[in-house]
C-alpha cells in the first residue's frame, strides 16, 4: 500500500463518526505480543489469556448485506458545459466477522485457553503545531493520498472541490465519509485507475494505542549458606602393659554467600522518576551486605567448634587400687584388657535467602500509521451500476439538482452530547409563474450515531436558464442541550448560495486543553478526590458540569478537555478538593485559553 501523493483538496465532504467503545483495553507494550496472518495481537494487562487485536489498514466499509459503499459517478454533458464526475466513499478499521473468527482460533492454537476480546483502542494523536492537511494549524488523522484528488490549483490538479475534516474513524463501527467532484479530465483518469492493480485513491489513518510498559525493575537475591561438618573417631586398646591409639578428626567449613542484583532501568527514554526506587535499592543492597558478611553478629557469623575428645571420655589404664597395693604388695599389677572406641559426627546447616523485586511501570501512547488501497474496484463492481455508472446530463430525467448538508465532522463526537437536533429550511424560488419548492431536513443524536451526518435537499430545473437555476436559500435551527434554540441567520431571513455542499456547523468555538492535577500534592495534603469541573457560556447561558474524578494514584492525571462555548467567552476549570476528613474546599476558576492548566489542592491549615 504505498503512499504516493497527499491529498490537499476536496469538494464535498469528509465526516468522521465517533461512537462508544464498547471496552476500554490496556494491553502490554513488550510482552506477550503475537503476530498472527500477518496482524499483531496484544495481551491484556490484567488477564493474560486476553488478547486484542490491531487493525492492519483502512479499507472500504460494507453495507450489512455485503454492498460496497462506494459511488463513483462519471457524468457527460453533449454541450461540453459540466462534464466531470463525483467521488463518494466510506473508509472504515473493521475486520469482518469471518476473518475475527479465524483469528481467534489460530489464537487458541498458539495460546491455549485465550480468547479475542476485540481491537486495541485506538485514539486520536496529540495535536501537533504546524500547518495539517485541513489546514487548520493542526495535524490531520485521516488523509485521502492521491494524485488525481488535488485542487485544480495545484500542478496537475484535476479536482474542482474536497473538504477534508481529519478525524479518523478510530471506534468499532465508525466510518470516514469522502465526497469529491472532478473535472472531465480527473474523473476519465480516476475511472481507468480503479481499473488497475492499483488505484490512485489510497487513505491513510493517523492513531495512538495505549500500552503499558516495564520502565524499571531493580530483582535483589541473597543467598546464605553455612555448612560445618565434624568427624572425630579414636581407638584405644589395652592388653598387657602395652597401648595403641589411632585418632582421626576431620573438621570441614563451608561458606557461600551469593549476593545478585540485577537492574533493567529506561526510565531516562520514558520520562519516569525512578529516584524513589534507588534509594530503597541502595537501601536494601546496603542492609543486606552488612548482614551476610558481618561474622560477628550476622549470618556469617562462625558456628561452635566440636572438641575431637572431650575431656575425661577416654580412660587410660586401670590402676590399682590402695587396698590391694598395701595387702599384695604388688607396686604394678597386670593391666585388663580395655578396648574402646568413641566415634563422632556432627553437621551444622545454617541456610537463608531473601529476595525483593522492585518494579515501575507506565503508560505511553504507540502512534499507528495505516494505509489502504482502493483497488480492484472496478473489475469487481463494473457491472453494478449502484458503484459505477455513467449519466448523459441532456437526459431530462437527470435535470434535477442536489444540494447536500453536512454536519462538519469536527462535531460529530461531540453531537450526543451537546446537541438535540439540527434543522435545516431550504426553498428554491423561480419566479411568480413557478411555484417555490420547499424542504425540512433534520439531524438527530441517533441519525449521526448510526452514520448519517448529511440531509439531500432536491429541485427541478423546471425550465430555467443560464447561472439563476443554480441559486437556493436556506436557514438552520440548532436546540442545544439545557439552552434553548438559535436560527441563522438571526431575524428571520435566508442565507442565499449557489454551492453543492453546505457545511454545518453551530455557532460556537471549541476549546481544547490539558488540565493536570497534582497527585502528588493531593496524597501530601490530605486530599482524598479532585472533582475537575468546566464552566462555559453557550447562547448567552453560563453552564457548569463535572467532566472527571481524579484520586492521589490515579494513573493518569492529565484530563483532556474540549469545550463548546460561544465566541469570545473563554471556557474556565477548576478544581473541588474533597480531604479525608470529609471537608471540601473550592479552588478558584482557570480560563482555558493558555491550552494547559496545573492544578493543585490548597495548602493544609497550620497546626
Amino acid at each position: 500500500m504505498d503512499v504516493r501523493h497527499r491529498t490537499r483538496a476536496v469538494v464535498a465532504s469528509l465526516a468522521v463518526l465517533l461512537l462508544a467503545s464498547s471496552a476500554w483495553s490496556l494491553v502490554w507494550y513488550d510482552r506477550g505480543r503475537l503476530t498472527i496472518g500477518g496482524i499483531q495481537l496484544f495481551q491484556d494487562t490484567e488477564d493474560p489469556t486476553v488478547y486484542y487485536y490491531l487493525p492492519t489498514v483502512p479499507s472500504l466499509a460494507f453495507t450489512p448485506d455485503g454492498h460496497p459503499q462506494l459511488l463513483c459517478l462519471k457524468y457527460v454533458d453533449p454541450d461540453g458545459n459540466a462534464s466531470g464526475g463525483i467521488l463518494h466513499f466510506l473508509a472504515g478499521l473493521d475486520l469482518p466477522p469471518e476473518r475475527v473468527e479465524a483469528l481467534e482460533k489460530a489464537l487458541r492454537k498458539k495460546v491455549p485457553g485465550a480468547k479475542l476480546a476485540g481491537p486495541v483502542r485506538l485514539l486520536e494523536p496529540k495535536r501537533t503545531a504546524g500547518k495539517g492537511a485541513s489546514g487548520s494549524g493542526k495535524t490531520a488523522s485521516f488523509r485521502v493520498v492521491s494524485a488525481i484528488l488535488a485542487s485544480a490549483g495545484e500542478e496537475g490538479g484535476l479536482t474542482r472541490t474536497l473538504i477534508a475534516s481529519g478525524h479518523a474513524p478510530l471506534t468499532p463501527g465508525s466510518r470516514a465519509a469522502v465526497a469529491a467532484t472532478l473535472d472531465p479530465k480527473g474523473a476519465t483518469l480516476l475511472w481507468g485507475s480503479f481499473s488497475g492493480p492499483t488505484s490512485d485513491v489510497s487513505v491513510t489513518i493517523e492513531a495512538e494505542y495505549e500500552a503499558r510498559v516495564r520502565g524499571y525493575n531493580a530483582v535483589v537475591t541473597a543467598d546464605v549458606t553455612t555448612l560445618y561438618e565434624h568427624f572425630s573417631m579414636e581407638m584405644n586398646q589395652q592388653e598387657g602393659y602395652t597401648k595403641r591409639e589411632l585418632r582421626r578428626i576431620v573438621d570441614e567449613l563451608r561458606h557461600d554467600n551469593v549476593l545478585k542484583i540485577e537492574v533493567f532501568d529506561r526510565s531516562k527514554s520514558l520520562g519516569l522518576d525512578s529516584t524513589g526506587i534507588e534509594a530503597i535499592l541502595d537501601l536494601v543492597t546496603d542492609k543486606l551486605t552488612a548482614l551476610m558478611f558481618d561474622q560477628k553478629a550476622g549470618l556469617a557469623k562462625m558456628p561452635e567448634k566440636e572438641r575431637a575428645i572431650a575431656k575425661g571420655q577416654v580412660r587410660g589404664r586401670r590402676k590399682a587400687g590402695a587396698f590391694i597395693e598395701f595387702f599384695s604388695g604388688e607396686k604394678d599389677p597386670k593391666y585388663v584388657t580395655d578396648d574402646q572406641f568413641v566415634l563422632k559426627s556432627r553437621s551444622d546447616l545454617k541456610r537463608t535467602t531473601f529476595s525483593i523485586n522492585l518494579a515501575h511501570d507506565t503508560t505511553v501512547r504507540v502512534p499507528v500509521y495505516l494505509t489502504g488501497n482502493m483497488r480492484g474496484l472496478y473489475d469487481r463492481y463494473r457491472d453494478d451500476p449502484e458503484v459505477f455508472r455513467v449519466v448523459n446530463l441532456a437526459d431530462p430525467a437527470f435535470e434535477v439538482r442536489e444540494i447536500h448538508f453536512v454536519l462538519d465532522g469536527a462535531w460529530a463526537a461531540r453531537f450526543q452530547d451537546l446537541i438535540n437536533w439540527v434543522s435545516v429550511q431550504a426553498r428554491k424560488v423561480y419566479g411568480s409563474e413557478r411555484p417555490t419548492v420547499a424542504g425540512q431536513l433534520q439531524l438527530t443524536p441517533k441519525d449521526v450515531a448510526d452514520g448519517t451526518l448529511e440531509r439531500v435537499f432536491r429541485y427541478p430545473r423546471l425550465g430555467e436558464t443560464g447561472e439563476d437555476w443554480l441559486g437556493y436559500g436556506y436557514r438552520v435551527t440548532w436546540s442545544f442541550r439545557g439552552h434553548g434554540e438559535t436560527t441563522l441567520p438571526a431575524g428571520g431571513g435566508w442565507d442565499e448560495s449557489t454551492a453543492p455542499v453546505v457545511t454545518l456547523e453551530p455557532p460556537l468555538t471549541i476549546t481544547e486543553a490539558e488540565a493536570e492535577v497534582d497527585t502528588a500534592a493531593m496524597a501530601d495534603r490530605g486530599v482524598r478526590r479532585a472533582v475537575v469541573q468546566v464552566r462555559a457560556t453557550r447562547l448567552g447561558k453560563a453552564a457548569t458540569r463535572r467532566v472527571a474524578v481524579v484520586s492521589p494514584d490515579s494513573a493518569e492525571p492529565v484530563v483532556e478537555l474540549a469545550v463548546a462555548a460561544d465566541p469570545g467567552q473563554e471556557p474556565q476549570v477548576r478544581a473541588i478538593w474533597i480531604m479525608d476528613d470529609g471537608s471540601r474546599a473550592t479552588g478558584p476558576w482557570t480560563g482555558l485559553g493558555e491550552g494547559y492548566v496545573w492544578l493543585q489542592p490548597p495548602q493544609p491549615p497550620e497546626p
